[in-house]
């Protein structure tokens, strides 16, 4: 058979044979890292599986792990359009009646009648006051006229909390003095400090001229709790009842408003549920990552990992132990409705749940997030350990990218080494074909010759 593609002078295919001779050598190098290659990345990204189920898993049983988060308190009225209630876990759960009689109102002053805003009212040293600031404005002839006195109030920097404005009606132009905040420890006081002086006029408190007239009253709020009298400089009453705030919406004296301070049973189970599924996740997770089909003889790729092994082993370690002391009423999570099953995953008995709440409400919340030993705290302790600086799961995905990195610096050296086989080859090959090419001149010169005799 003809061979094609032929050296110089020998008729050898020497690419060819060059090629297939560095491909046979290349191939099983080349193969065992394609595998180990795939093997890493197989891994590297069941690393990041775990670690994305533990991070979702982090964040529920943060939740538990936080008292506040977890003993929550539900307020609520009879009347939601005279009042508004909110309640931090401090609240002690109980019944109050409640009994608006006024709101807070800010102080609102108006000025004699002037001619417009162009009017001049007269330059001199004006001091207004409310609450505990004091401004004081130098009233010249550039600023001197009604709107340059408003102007010059609004763009103090060092306001008290006083809007000035100005209303023209039919008897003419008013200057209109209001308290930014409600309550009578704000009322509004306006002294012209030269005596006789024009700005008199706008003067309103004791010892003056009480030129302005009072429009609105400061006063304070005031309502009744149980019959007990509660004021404040604003619509909101807080400190009252420990852990509830209340915004009064509404004054009707004579009509009484029911508010209720309970456990927010829903909010606890909801977050009793998210951390159920959240750990169930990765329960799955890893049992998934670390299965062996005997049928198949197909393997997890996590099959045996010791950083993977040591999670699993230190969660169902830490969700085993009991939290807090002898004298508690629930020290561990079967005693509030959490049980497992013989691949570890969690269900929530709701009927038993609900018992332990009605029970004690704080008792469950304190297995879960007491300080040290809370099951939640210490569980979280452990995760934030496994997936923080220095962990498993770094120390893991760190160990795995340097293998494929490694990977990639050894490919490179196959590649460099080839190439210097691949030239050795050819250096052989040129030899031989130049070796060839002689030989066969040779024979042809001798043939050639022997015809001629």
């Amino acid at each position: 058979m003809a061979i094609t593609a032929a050296g110089l002078g020998s008729g050898l295919d020497v690419k060819s044979l060059v090629e297939q001779l560095v491909s046979s050598e290349r191939t099983p190098a080349a193969t065992r890292l394609a595998s180990q290659e795939t093997k890493t990345t197989t891994e590297l990204t069941a690393i990041g599986r775990l670690k994305s189920a533990l991070a979702t898993f982090q964040d529920a049983v943060g939740k538990l792990a936080d008292p506040e988060a977890f003993q929550q308190r539900k307020a609520s009225t009879s009347d939601a359009e005279r009042l508004a209630v909110s309640a931090t876990s401090s609240a002690i759960p109980a019944s109050y009646e409640v009994e608006v009689h006024s709101l807070a109102t800010a102080h609102r002053l108006v000025s004699p009648a002037f001619a417009g805003e162009d009017a001049i009212i007269g330059e001199g040293q004006l001091r207004i006051s409310s609450g505990e600031g004091t401004l004081q404005i130098e009233l010249t002839s550039a600023n001197s006229t009604l709107a340059g006195i408003r102007d010059a109030i609004n763009t103090a920097a060092g306001n008290p909390g006083v809007r000035a404005s100005i209303v023209t009606s039919d008897d003419g132009a008013h200057l209109i003095l209001t308290a930014t905040s409600t309550g009578t420890s704000h009322a509004i006081t306006v002294d012209a400090l030269a005596a006789g002086s024009p700005l008199e006029a706008l003067e309103f408190g004791a010892g003056t001229t009480q030129a302005m007239t009072e429009a609105t009253a400061a006063s304070d709020a005031s309502a009744t709790i149980d019959g007990l009298l509660v004021t404040s400089a604003n619509n909101r009453i807080e400190g009252a009842i420990q852990g509830v705030t209340i915004d009064l919406l509404q004054a009707e004296p004579g009509t009484v408003v029911k508010l209720e301070v309970a456990h927010d049973k829903a909010a606890a189970s909801q977050a009793l549920i998210q951390f159920v599924n959240a750990y169930n996740a990765v329960v799955d997770t890893i049992n998934g990552l670390t299965a062996y089909n005997s049928e198949t003889k197909a393997a997890g790729p996590l099959l045996g990992d010791a950083a993977t092994r040591a999670i699993r082993n230190a969660l169902r370690e830490t969700l085993g132990r009991s939290a807090g002391s002898e004298q508690d009423t629930f020290r561990t999570l079967s005693e509030i409705g959490i049980s497992s099953d013989l691949k570890g995953r969690l269900s929530l008995d709701t009927s038993r749940f609900d018992k332990a709440v009605d029970s004690d409400f704080d008792a469950v919340g304190r297995v879960l997030g007491q300080a040290d030993s809370g099951i939640a705290v210490r569980m979280k302790a452990a995760v934030d350990e496994f997936l923080g600086s220095g962990g498993r799961i770094q120390t893991r995905e760190k160990t795995l990218k340097d293998q494929l990195d490694n990977i990639g610096l050894r490919r490179e050296a196959l590649d460099v080494r080839m190439e210097q086989v691949r030239a050795r080859y050819q250096k052989q090959f040129m030899a031989l074909d130049t070796l060839m090419s002689q030989l066969t001149q040779t024979s042809n010169y001798l043939a050639a010759q022997l015809g001629n005799s």
